[in-house]
């Protein structure tokens, strides 16, 4: 609120200033006056706190009613284990079945395909995410011991990290601004300045995925314990832009 009020009072400074022909001519400043649009952006890095992971679990075969109870199996025991680590948040993703042929065969004599054995594969997706990378790289490594791949991991920086800092980048980029005004004022020989608009802009960074290659498929046999994956936070650069108009006057 005392932000929002603080860049009201900004924003009308100086308007009386400004003559109009009419209403479809460009504002012009009085005799004497210039006006100069001028920019700011502070920025500060921020350790990343969110960590993703995305997994899934894939099946086939000749009949697509045991493929789907095998991923209704393997989803519901890695929901019941998510729900065992109260700091991650685990949520299903897209669910597919769909039938495809295998290798086609050409029929040597007449070059044409013979008929092939038509199979089934489907697949759903589970995303786990925390600021606890700990227990979600230790869940990680658990859920792939079921079976299933990892399709992703990355880390992020959560919007309440980069907010907790916009109040602070807002101020230096407003007296980053001052210090720029009085100097285009003085670089022009004018006396003082009137800040007549300011737009703030503050930019959250957008996450920036890691993504692992994932096998197409794994034999039962094949499934084992596996290691917990590793993952090392990274840094995310949040930006403050001020944008202004400033009448300089003589």
């Amino acid at each position: 609120m005392m932000r929002a009020a603080f860049l009201s009072a900004l924003a009308v400074i100086g308007f009386a200033n400004i003559a109009l022909a009419d209403d479809n001519t460009i504002a012009l400043p009085p005799a004497g006056h210039t006006i100069i649009n001028l920019a700011v952006t502070e920025h500060k890095k921020l350790t990343q706190d969110i960590l993703s992971a995305q997994l899934q679990i894939e099946h086939e075969g000749p009949a697509p009613v045991a493929i789907q109870d095998k991923i209704n199996k393997a989803m519901a025991d890695a929901l019941t284990l998510a729900k065992t680590y109260p700091t991650v948040k685990a949520t299903t993703g897209g669910y597919y079945v769909y039938a495809y042929d295998e290798t086609p065969v050409t029929d040597v004599q007449t070059g044409k395909p013979v008929n092939t054995v038509k199979k089934w594969r489907g697949n759903q997706g589970i995303q786990l995410e925390s600021t606890d990378a700990t227990k979600l790289l230790e869940l990680t490594g658990k859920i792939q011991s079921m079976g299933f791949t990892a399709s992703g991991l990355n880390y992020s920086l959560s919007q309440e990290k980069s907010d907790s800092v916009l109040d602070e980048l807002m101020i230096k980029a407003l007296k980053a601004l001052g210090d720029k005004a009085k100097l285009a004022a003085s670089a022009l020989g004018k006396g003082s300045y009137d800040i007549i608009d300011v737009t703030v802009d503050g930019a959250s960074p957008q996450p920036q995925p890691i993504y692992a290659k994932a096998a197409m498929m794994r034999s039962e046999a094949a499934v084992a314990d596996v290691a917990a994956p590793q993952a090392q936070a990274g840094e995310s650069d949040v930006t403050m832009t001020i944008n202004a108009r400033v009448m300089l006057k003589p």
